[in-house]
C-alpha cells in the first residue's frame, strides 16, 4: 500500500512540475487582434505600396515597469486579422515594422486597393511615419500610446498626408493578456482612423 501512495505522490509531483513549467514558459511575443471595418470596393483599380519609417526618438517599445512585467518579450508580435464576421486568420509572427506595414497592407486590400510590394510599379506608395509607439505600466494600469503621419507619395512627391494620434489604458488584472487586449484595441482604432478616400482624392492632379 505504501508503495502504491508514493508512486501516486510522485505521479502527482510530476504533474506539477510539468504544469509550473508550462506556465512559466510564457511566449516572448505579443498577440495582436487586428479587427477590420466593413469591406468596401470603393477604392477598387488603384495600385498602392506601403512602406513604414521609424522616426521614434526612443525605439524601446517597453518602459522599464512595463518591462518588468512583460521579462519574456522579445520585440516581436504575433498578428491575428479578425473580419467584420468574427472570423481570424493568424497571418504571422513580426517585428514592429513589418507589424505596421501588414495591418495598413490589409487595411488597404479591405477597401479595394490593390497593394503591391514596395519594389514593384504603384500608383501610389503610403508611407506610414512612426513618431511613437509605446506601453507603460503605471499605478496598475497599462497605458499604451501612438502617432503616425501617413504620407501619399506619387512620382517621388507626397500628394496628401495625415497625423493620427491616440492613446488608451486598461486595468492590469492579469498582465499580458490585459496587455495583448490593449494593444490590439490601440492599433485597430488608430489604423481604421486613416481616411484613405480623402487621401486618394487629395492626391488627384
Amino acid at each position: 500500500m505504501r508503495q502504491k501512495n508514493r508512486k501516486l505522490l510522485a505521479t502527482a509531483l510530476m504533474a506539477v512540475t510539468a504544469l509550473a513549467a508550462a506556465c512559466s514558459s510564457e511566449k516572448p511575443f505579443l498577440i495582436v487582434h487586428y479587427q477590420l471595418p466593413s469591406a468596401s470596393e470603393a477604392l477598387a483599380g488603384e495600385k498602392v505600396a506601403v512602406t513604414v519609417n521609424d522616426l521614434r526618438k526612443d525605439k524601446a517599445f517597453l518602459s522599464q515597469s512595463a518591462k518588468e512585467s512583460l521579462l519574456a518579450f522579445n520585440d516581436t508580435y504575433s498578428l491575428v486579422v479578425v473580419k467584420k464576421d468574427g472570423s481570424g486568420n493568424l497571418i504571422g509572427i513580426y517585428d514592429l515594422n513589418a507589424l505596421v506595414a501588414e495591418i495598413f497592407t490589409k487595411r488597404l486590400a479591405n477597401m479595394g486597393l490593390q497593394v503591391v510590394p514596395a519594389a514593384e510599379s504603384a500608383d501610389y506608395r503610403l508611407e506610414i511615419r512612426l513618431n511613437e509607439f509605446k506601453l507603460d505600466l503605471a499605478d496598475r494600469k497599462w497605458v499604451a500610446a501612438m502617432d503616425y503621419q501617413a504620407d501619399l507619395i506619387k512620382d517621388g512627391r507626397v500628394r496628401a498626408m495625415e497625423t493620427i494620434s491616440g492613446s488608451a489604458e486598461r486595468l492590469k488584472l492579469m498582465a499580458k493578456r490585459d496587455a495583448e487586449k490593449l494593444l490590439s484595441e490601440l492599433l485597430t482604432d488608430m489604423a481604421n482612423k486613416l481616411d484613405l478616400a480623402r487621401l486618394l482624392q487629395q492626391a488627384q492632379p
